[in-house]
């Protein structure tokens, strides 16, 4: 099974690193929050020395060692944001293009809550660690992600059931007590496969978008261009039928599913429609106007869908930002 090493000698570096990294406020906060940094990690490293069983894939604990060693040879820093005050941004990975250096960002707000709420905290720190860690084993793939919304969709799923795992195999062992957003993340993964984590927190709907990644897969293997076509335009098609089937007055917790449904068709589409035409053209691809005029049947979907999406769209923002507000104090 896999091991952690000790973490006198990664706590030590990241101690450097943190005194090295660049803080993004331009004053001094009063709160010394780079040793804050380091003791929230004291933490973490010993949450992570804990082993686990022997049939349990330790998908965390992996990612940590992988971003030890990175912190260790001076690859990966942490700086403070002092402004945001998003739960969900509490700790991120930011990678600059040519850059030999990368930093885990992290809010104050994430750090206050640690002394209050530590359970959150490194939930949160383990989805930033689970980005970096993809990053630093596979940088090329990383980067291509960054400009693929399907694939990135693909990649906050993985950290999502990173994090769920973390709740399960280290926190709950432990005798952490989970607030609402860790509790809410770990029934999620056990109930549905994160798909009501991914519908609310990212707004997308996962049985659309990966049915849609799956087509996409089969259409560079051995689909058609007539199949894959049909496949995108039925599929928006039906979308539209079940949002239209929802009866006027229903509760917005009925048709949020359906709308949210329908953004992810439009936000994935484009991609794969655009795919039929340019996937041979080594150069000069189409523009999306002129994809849009090859393709009539598509056009009319998409102008359906945005239509029902602009109609949706204030209902979406609310529901989005009430749950947020559930996990206000986690």
């Amino acid at each position: 099974m896999f091991r952690l090493k000790p973490a006198i000698r990664s706590i030590l570096f990241i101690s450097i690193m943190l005194i090295l990294s660049i803080s993004l406020s331009a004053q001094e906060p009063k709160t010394n929050y780079e040793q804050k940094i380091v003791q929230v990690l004291e933490g973490y490293q010993q949450l992570m020395s804990v082993p686990l069983d022997s049939d349990v894939e330790d998908a965390a604990g992996y990612t940590w060692y992988i971003c030890s060693q990175a912190i260790d040879k001076g690859f990966l820093r942490f700086a403070v944001d002092p402004v945001s005050d998003s739960l969900l941004q509490g700790a991120h990975f930011f990678a600059e293009p040519g850059k030999n250096v990368t930093h885990i960002i992290v809010t104050t707000n994430l750090l206050d809550m640690w002394t209050v709420t530590p359970s959150t905290a490194y939930v949160l720190l383990t989805g930033a660690f689970r980005d970096a860690s993809i990053f630093f084993q596979d940088p090329p793939s990383w980067g291509e992600s960054q400009n693929d919304t399907m694939e990135r969709l693909l990649m906050k799923l993985d950290m999502y059931n990173v994090m769920a795992r973390l709740v399960r195999d280290r926190l709950l062992p432990s005798g952490f007590l989970l607030s609402p957003y860790d509790s809410y993340i770990l029934d999620s993964l056990e109930k549905d496969e994160l798909a009501s984590v991914i519908l609310y927190l990212e707004k997308f709907s996962l049985p659309v978008a990966q049915g849609m990644y799956n087509a996409r897969l089969g259409f560079e293997e051995d689909v058609t261009e007539d199949d894959f076509r049909d496949f995108i335009n039925d599929l928006g098609t039906q979308l539209q039928e079940s949002r239209n089937a929802i009866l006027p007055g229903s509760d917005d917790s009925v048709i949020y599913p359906q709308a949210v449904a329908i953004h992810t068709w439009l936000e994935f589409s484009p991609y794969l429609i655009a795919r039929i035409h340019n996937r041979d053209r080594t150069d000069n691809p189409l523009s999306f106007d002129q994809i849009l005029n090859l393709e009539p049947d598509y056009r009319e979907t998409r102008r359906l869908l945005e239509a029902s999406r602009t109609k949706d769209m204030p209902m979406m923002n609310h529901i989005a930002e009430e749950t947020l507000k559930g996990f206000e104090g986690s």
